[in-house]
């Protein structure tokens, strides 16, 4: 009864003067994106509203509003102000990244910059106490105007973080410099460096909300705080070592190994960027505040942080195919198998919500392993059912056939268990191969294949392949099934190694040529690693293992529309030895150390990159994807291609298709046909934004 009453308390949203049936209306005032309004005692109240928008993100438009709101305030200056968001879910999500990409310089970033800076001051300069009233996301430019104000409030739901660096970038709008002095430097330079926001509670303790309160408490808590009732410990004791430079250059140290041993700075600059900001300006807030500018400016003007905004909105999209449909959500998911990425799917589905019933005795107990310590573990553990006899499969909204072994017995299991199924079930096989398969089935049009990229959880990438007599709403379902679990679905063609494999297989194969004419294993997968992978081919080889590897380029180089690759006698010579792996332990490293290692040349390396490149053109050109663009999220959200780059098509881009293609007929040449250009590249096609 309690939680029923609490709900209810927390759907009644305190905003002032404004009532439900205000903001359901169209914004009368004179802004687009805010609301203002004075209550009886003279509060002002300034509701973020972004017109047409289920959430706010912090735009140009936004902005320019913003300025002429806190004119007309100054011009009759109310008791105090209260900024909220209208919208129910979240605060604000960020800047609007659409206004980062049509900045065309630097020059330009600083201008405008300039300009925001100036108008964030305004904010905190106004002479009457400011209240942020923050709820859900309060993420990136959105916290950093709640840092503007005198005082910050949150309900419980609230997510305070500065996530730029996963575009590139660091904070922009003044936080580099305000976060630092409000709370602990060191704590807000990590909130910084790793874009991973604080619960409310967790703000609260590190001084960045003054207080927590239910949406019910609100309004007693804003009274006090306006009238100045409201105790606040604003005396950041812990960040007065750190305005002396030697200690902010020993602590600055630290920071940045940590930051070098998880990401290049030359790669992905942002990090040592705001290190060095911090290390150097961050005993002078205000000088910090305009050097911020600059640092955010180049950065805003790389081509890494391009490639990486453009990425973020190649997300976006996946996620909206996959966005889930509220008439259709399924409920229930039968395992069949105890493949390990069957007990990966089953137990991801049990956390979303799902019920998953499970036959196989031993993918029931790597399940219940899988899910220990994830929150909410007692109703995770209650939604999965041990189901021998497979009752389960008339039930589900989705059968998942994560069979191992022989085919034929596979084949058998299905057309046993595929007539018990609802007719709008769907039958998703984690095996790229779905030919062998439809013929057990009486519905074939139900079936699709799912692999994922790397283990299966939220945010994974899914491959989803479909067949020539797929249905097409049975595609969608799949779509909407795995956005329902956290994941992001991109559609392809059902061929051999589907799109991620059949696009790296090239570079794989060159790299194994490359090792059989003498060079080091440690040299080759190291020029990958230099080039930005996050492995190398051969270290990738180990992953597919050697067999199935063969399997795939065999398949390939039987192909019509592909060069002729013939899987080199190096890899046949170790499968038939039943050789598993091409390094000695699994390690992970070729390396010995203490000994220098050996540099593979630059053409070498060449080879290999270009033989993906060409790749990646012929599968577009193919129809295994639906365009460039997909093929590059799916090479790069899946960590099989330098997220940096932007893509393997839009590194291509950035290249220049002409001067490829001369260096891939160069390489035919001298290597052989393997290299022709695929029919696909386009040399008129212009050079586009991007830094290769």
């Amino acid at each position: 009864m309690m939680d029923a009453l609490d709900d209810l308390m927390q759907r009644e949203r305190c905003n002032g003067p404004f009532c439900q049936q205000d903001l359901e209306q169209p914004n009368e005032g004179p802004w687009q994106h805010w609301r203002l309004r004075r209550d009886d005692s003279d509060v002002a109240w300034l509701l973020f509203d972004q017109q047409g928008q289920s959430a706010n993100l912090l735009g140009r438009a936004a902005l320019q509003e913003l300025g002429d709101v806190l004119a007309s305030l100054r011009r009759e200056m109310p008791r105090a102000l209260v900024l909220r968001s209208a919208k129910a879910a979240s605060f604000c999500l960020g800047a609007d990244l659409h206004d980062f990409a049509a900045v065309d310089n630097e020059a330009d970033a600083v201008r405008q910059l300039v300009d925001a800076h100036l108008l964030a001051q305004q904010l905190v300069d106004l002479p009457c106490p400011t209240l942020a009233v923050l709820h859900g996301e309060t993420l990136g430019g959105g916290l950093e105007l709640a840092l503007c104000c005198d005082m910050r409030l949150a309900t419980p739901d609230a997510r305070l973080g500065l996530p730029e660096v996963l575009v590139g970038l660091h904070p922009g709008l003044g936080a580099t410099a305000r976060l630092p002095d409000l709370i602990d430097p060191l704590l807000a330079m990590r909130m910084m460096l790793s874009g991973k926001p604080l619960k409310a509670e967790a703000a609260t303790q590190a001084g960045l909300v003054d207080k927590v309160a239910p949406e019910h408490a609100l309004p007693a808590l804003i009274d006090d705080a306006v009238n100045g009732r409201l105790t606040l410990q604003r005396r950041n004791l812990r960040a007065r070592p750190y305005r002396l430079d030697w200690v902010r250059r020993l602590a600055a140290l630290g920071l940045q190994r940590r930051a070098d041993a998880l990401v290049d700075p030359a790669h992905y600059p942002a990090p040592s960027a705001l290190i060095d900001l911090w290390r150097r300006h961050g005993g002078k807030p205000d000088l910090m505040l305009h050097r911020e500018i600059y640092s955010f400016a180049r950065l805003l003007a790389s081509g890494t942080s391009g490639n990486l905004i453009h990425l973020f909105f190649l997300r976006q999209r996946l996620k909206a195919q996959g966005a889930p449909d509220p008439r259709r959500r399924a409920n229930h998911l039968h395992l069949l198998g105890a493949s390990q990425v069957g007990v990966e799917l089953a137990a991801l589905a049990a956390q979303r919500g799902l019920r998953v019933s499970i036959g196989d005795q031993q993918a029931m107990t790597q399940c219940i392993r899988q899910l220990a310590g994830t929150e909410d573990l007692q109703a995770n553990l209650d939604r999965l059912v041990f189901d021998p006899q497979h009752h389960g499969a008339a039930l589900a909204d989705v059968l998942i056939d994560a069979q191992t072994g022989d085919l034929q017995a596979r084949r058998a299991t299905l057309a046993r268990l595929e007539p018990q199924m609802r007719p709008q079930a769907l039958l998703l096989s984690l095996h790229d191969a779905l030919e062998p398969l439809r013929s057990a089935l009486g519905d074939a049009g139900r079936l699709l294949g799912v692999r994922f990229a790397g283990p299966a959880q939220r945010g994974a990438l899914a491959e989803l392949a479909s067949h020539s007599t797929g249905r097409t709403i049975s595609q969608q379902h799949a779509r909407q099934l795995l956005g329902q679990l956290g994941c992001l679905p991109v559609a392809v063609s059902s061929q051999p190694g589907l799109l991620l494999r059949r696009v790296l297989a090239p570079m794989l194969l060159e790299a194994l040529l490359l090792l059989e004419e003498g060079h080091e294993a440690s040299a080759i997968d190291q020029a990958a690693l230099d080039f930005g992978f996050d492995k190398g081919p051969l270290a990738l080889l180990d992953d597919w293992g050697l067999a199935d590897s063969l399997q795939l380029f065999e398949q390939l180089h039987s192909e019509r529309d592909t060069p002729p690759i013939e899987p080199p006698a190096l890899l046949r010579n170790w499968v038939e030895q039943g050789r598993e792996r091409i390094r000695p332990s699994q390690a992970g490293r070729w390396a010995l150390p203490g000994r220098k290692q050996p540099r593979l040349p630059a053409e070498e390396g060449d080879r290999m990159l270009l033989a993906l490149l060409n790749s990646a053109v012929r599968a577009c050109r193919q129809g295994i994807v639906a365009d460039d663009e997909m093929l590059d999220a799916a090479m790069t959200l899946s960590g099989h291609f330098p997220a940096f780059r932007g893509g393997p098509l839009r590194y291509a881009r950035s290249c220049g298709h002409a001067a490829l293609i001369t260096r891939l007929q160069g390489l035919s040449q001298s290597q052989g046909p393997r290299f022709a250009p695929d029919p696909g590249w386009t040399p008129a096609e212009d050079s586009e934004t991007g830094q290769g």
